[in-house]
């Protein structure tokens, strides 16, 4: 018997903003606390101090109650030890050999990459670039977003002549005339995202192996021959990236677990009682330094510079909720500058949902061990709550607190939140983790008073049973689909945020997973079909009419078949308004559709996928056909397409090693490129 070791997915994802320090005494008040915190010019220092391990941790007057900056560092590093004392073991603070992280000591920082072959210094001075030049008509699509004006990093972008498409083993650019690749970024082998501006290109990487983003910043005004303008190391993991106005923010979560050396009890001379006694000592005689998130420039030549803490303590706040021996922080790139990272603000917390407008950011946090015992004290069983803060932006990629909340029940993803006017539309489900609590969905409506994001609008008790599968805000209009056997979509009437309204709701066979508007009043749903009992049947596209929220109505289903990377991965899809063109990869033969269905999916050539072509032609769902790349070899390697771009006529589909021009009319490829082989690229081994 033989099973496929499936792709693990590309980095993809959500939204972040930079947050700028907030600094001052305990006795200024918020207003004075807002006025000093705009300034991200000064590199962060580095802080040394040191404080009694079992001191309260003081916070200052500056914050709502359910997020609270420090003081002070020792005030910083008390509250740190004090939550790492509680939850540390015998092998560190993962909690068991199991989840051990990295051996003993101090895990370093990602080595220098040293593959790059470009000789420019990690800081050029070439000074600032001009903004892209927008078209008055559009003749190519980009990356499908959230929110106009604010981008989104992935895979792939493109100018309109040129095709960047991000690889395990770099980035290269294809000129899409010519078919032909005209350069090879060479960054660090890892998970890629994009953001293009211009002739900016920023390039965040994350490594396979190592702790570390390495984020890279190029001249792409020469295709042929790029310039590194500076490659940096910023320690964690990171979230998202978005660009608003030549400006990105990358969100990034950094384990407080892997900074102290820490010691096992299958070391010589430990046991359990040794060990754990050790790594409390090691939390109790640690600084400051050793718990926050550090940075690195890499010149092109592969040599290292200093390595410094990004953030000064009065620009990290804790959330009331315990929500992870994390730092969550924000960093900042001007793209038309220098490309230099500024650590901006960090929040004690592990990373979950971010969600970006253009003049906000939200950060949603869970408490972390809400159902763990805890120094004797019983489990909480109720459900757990989302913890929600917002900063607004300004000029220069700076932001200020605003306002903290909390809601009931957790977020499905990015889309669980949207800004209006002002306002936040939070869409959450709500159950025990124990499965006691029957499952129930709602939508508020949060507004910032003073400190406090208070809630000011509700609506409940939808999908009783069922949790939400997608979310989608437009306007003054909410849109909701929950699922356990059919597919409710809610339409929910906002136009007075302190009295939401249900005004329609549609009873269906399947569910939609990514829903996204097509025209006024008619809203494509991409998603399963399913049996009346629940048993999804692969792949469907649903156009709704929402002309009249009372009476929402589903004009026309197109049954594709498989799954498509689409229902999880927003930026898999694509919808071409100029002529409806509509297209998303899928992988054949997860799930077959309905008896006597024809199947759109059963026209792909490959058994390993490629991408269905629909259009919505009036208010009608109609199959084109397929796109297969022939260019690869069916040798045991499962390395399906990944994304799609309307240019000029052409549809550009596009792989891990491979891209295709195929007319958008005729369905007729024109060229391909292909680089590499697929044993390279996503290759992942049937093994006995």
């Amino acid at each position: 018997m033989t099973h496929l070791l499936p792709t693990a997915a590309l980095v993809a994802a959500s939204a972040t903003l930079a947050l700028t320090g907030c600094v001052g005494n305990s006795d200024a008040g918020p207003t004075a606390r807002k006025a000093t915190s705009t300034s991200t010019t000064t590199v962060p220092r580095r802080t040394t101090e040191t404080t009694e391990a079992h001191r309260p941790a003081q916070f200052s007057s500056f914050g709502s109650s359910r997020l609270m900056f420090f003081a002070e560092c020792p005030d910083l590093l008390a509250y740190v030890q004090g939550e790492a004392l509680q939850r540390v073991t015998a092998w560190g603070l993962d909690g068991g050999p199991w989840g051990y992280y990295g051996g003993g000591g101090v895990v370093p920082m990602m080595e220098s990459s040293r593959n790059s072959t470009t000789t420019a210094p990690a800081m050029a001075d070439t000074g600032a670039v001009s903004a892209p030049i927008a078209n008055e008509v559009p003749t190519f699509s980009g990356t499908n977003t959230q929110e106009i004006g604010v981008d989104e990093g992935d895979i792939v972008e493109t100018d309109g002549t040129h095709v960047f498409v991000a690889s395990r083993d770099g980035v290269r650019i294809v000129d899409v005339a010519g078919s032909q690749v005209t350069a090879k970024l060479d960054v660090p082998d890892g998970g890629h995202q994009l953001l293009l501006d211009g002739t900016r290109l920023l390039v965040t990487t994350q490594p396979y192996a190592g702790i570390d983003t390495v984020v890279s910043l190029y001249d792409v005004s020469d295709v042929s021959s790029p310039t590194l303008m500076r490659r940096s190391h910023l320690e964690g993991r990171l979230i998202a990236a978005r660009a608003i106005d030549g400006t990105a923010r990358l969100v990034l979560t950094s384990s407080l677990a892997t900074r102290l050396p820490f010691v096992r009890p299958d070391q010589f001379g430990l046991d359990e009682n040794r060990a754990l006694q050790r790594n409390k000592e090691i939390i109790s005689e640690s600084t400051v330094d050793d718990w926050m998130p550090r940075s690195f420039d890499e010149a092109g030549d592969g040599s290292i510079g200093e390595i410094f803490n990004t953030l000064d303590c009065s620009s990290v706040a804790a959330p009331s909720e315990f929500a992870g021996l994390g730092v969550s922080w924000i960093a900042t790139v001007d793209l038309r500058g220098d490309g230099q990272p500024i650590g901006s603000a960090g929040i004690i917390s592990n990373g979950d949902t971010v969600y970006a407008s253009s003049t906000s950011i939200y950060l949603a946090t869970v408490p972390w061990d809400w159902y763990q015992p805890l120094n004797g004290v019983a489990p909480s069983q109720s459900p757990p709550p989302t913890l929600i803060h917002k900063f607004s932006l300004g000029e220069g990629g700076t932001a200020s607190y605003i306002a903290s909340g909390e809601v009931p029940g957790q977020l499905l993803n990015q889309f669980s939140m949207s800004e209006y006017e002002g306002d936040l539309r939070v869409a959450t489900t709500t159950f025990n983790w124990n499965g006691e609590q029957t499952p129930s969905s709602a939508i508020r409506v949060l507004r910032a008073d003073g400190n406090e994001l208070v809630q000011i609008g509700v609506i409940d008790g939808l999908g009783k049973t069922e949790q939400i599968y997608a979310v989608r805000f437009l306007g003054t209009q909410g849109y909701v689909v929950t699922f356990r056997q059919t597919d409710p979509l809610y339409v929910i009437n906002l136009s007075d945020p302190t009295a939401p309204t249900l005004t329609g709701e549609l009873k269906i066979p399947g569910y939609s997973a990514y829903l996204h508007p097509v025209g006024d009043g008619l809203l494509l749903g991409v998603g399963q079909d399913a049996s009346d009992q629940g048993r999804v049947q692969g792949t469907q596209l649903s156009l709704f009419d929402v002309h009249d929220p009372a009476n929402p109505l589903r004009l026309s289903t197109l049954p594709i078949g498989g799954y498509s990377e689409a229902e999880w991965d927003h930026h898999a899809f694509l919808f071409w308004p100029e002529d409806g063109t509509i297209v998303l990869p899928v992988s054949p033969g997860w799930n077959n559709c309905g008896p006597a269905v024809d199947c759109l999916a059963g026209g792909l050539t490959s058994q390993f996928g490629g991408v269905v072509v629909a259009q919505l032609q009036g208010n009608e769902l109609v199959g084109r056909g397929t796109i297969s790349h022939e260019t690869g070899n069916n040798n045991g390697c499962w390395n399906p397409l990944q994304r799609s771009l309307a240019i000029g006529s052409e549809l550009v589909t596009i792989g891990a090693d491979q891209m295709q021009f195929t007319d958008r009319a005729t369905l007729v490829a024109r060229d391909s490129v292909q680089w590499g082989d697929a044993e390279q690229y996503g290759c992942y081994w049937y093994v006995d």
